[in-house]
């Protein structure tokens, strides 16, 4: 073969040259990875492989700062009937809490979210003289969440699915394999309706003006019910093999409790034995006496 020819072979060596119809499909999956990097930031997964619930809604610190200026306003607008009060001891809350995350070197983005919104939610209810409206950004807040997991399914990109497969390793691997899609779309689904309950059951409170009832569900359906929609979600996701290997280990663990019974009967058939042959002999001694 002349040098002119091996020159025109092909490298087989060579990284393929990609396509310029595949840049869309690329381009996608590269968005899909940070997307799913930033939203699974939040979680992680505990010593026995399940998700930590805790550490999803922000550990007890995360639960404490977003639910403690909420109930000072509750409290104290039920008690005193005075909007401007509540509110100020709400913003106080907050406040407190800034104060002491910035004291202990975070950043100042983190640190003035809780504050930020407290203030939102405190500004809707000034505005107005309404104590409803400091819960009625929360509606707003709710109704996007639920737009974003709707949309996500349509697309079939479903958000549970790029968050829970960050922790399990998953990559963009589950995409191409139906059932894990299936899961995962049954996943945001549970999300998506616990979001849809919220509204179902607060909006008409706030429309009826009852302000304590409001606050109490808002509080309740807030964490709460979000770490049991991550739960749940969690759970109905999970890949097949892993539930067959926990069926597993539960199965080995009663088996020894199943056997258990048998053990002692030799012991005690070998007492009655040991028994009659003493007695037998005891009687033959006192017939030769």
């Amino acid at each position: 073969m002349s040098a002119e020819q091996s020159s025109t072979q092909p490298d087989p060596n060579a990284n393929p040259v990609p396509s310029p119809a595949d840049a869309p499909a690329r381009e996608e999956n590269q968005l899909a990875q940070s997307l799913s990097a930033s939203m699974g930031a939040n979680m992680r997964r505990t010593a026995n492989g399940d998700v930590d619930i805790l550490h999803a809604i922000g550990g007890w610190r995360g639960l404490v700062e977003s639910s403690l200026p909420a109930v000072a306003f509750l409290v104290l607008f039920t008690v005193t009937k005075e909007l401007n009060l509540s509110l100020i001891a709400a913003l106080a809350a907050a406040g407190v809490f800034t104060l002491i995350r910035l004291v202990q070197g975070s950043k100042l983005v983190s640190a003035l979210t809780g504050l930020v919104g407290v203030a939102i939610c405190a500004f809707a209810a000034y505005r107005t003289g309404n104590a409803s409206d400091y819960f009625v950004v929360g509606f707003w807040t709710n109704g996007v969440y639920i737009l974003a997991y709707l949309l996500s399914m349509l697309v079939r990109w479903p958000l549970m699915g790029l968050i829970f497969a960050v922790i399990r390793g998953e990559a963009l691997s589950w995409r191409q394999n139906p059932v894990r899609l299936r899961q995962y779309m049954l996943a945001t689904w549970i999300i998506t309706v616990l979001m849809m309950l919220r509204l179902a059951v607060q909006v008409p409170l706030y429309f009826a003006n009852n302000v304590e009832v409001l606050g109490a569900t808002r509080l309740i359906m807030g964490l709460p019910l979000y770490a049991l929609g991550v739960w749940l979600a969690w759970r109905v996701s999970a890949p097949e093999e892993a539930l067959v290997s926990e069926d597993a280990e539960v199965l080995d663990a009663e088996a020894p409790d199943a056997e258990a019974p048998d053990t002692e009967t030799p012991d005690a058939e070998e007492a009655e034995v040991t028994a009659e042959s003493e007695g037998s002999e005891g009687h033959e001694g006192s017939g030769n006496r």
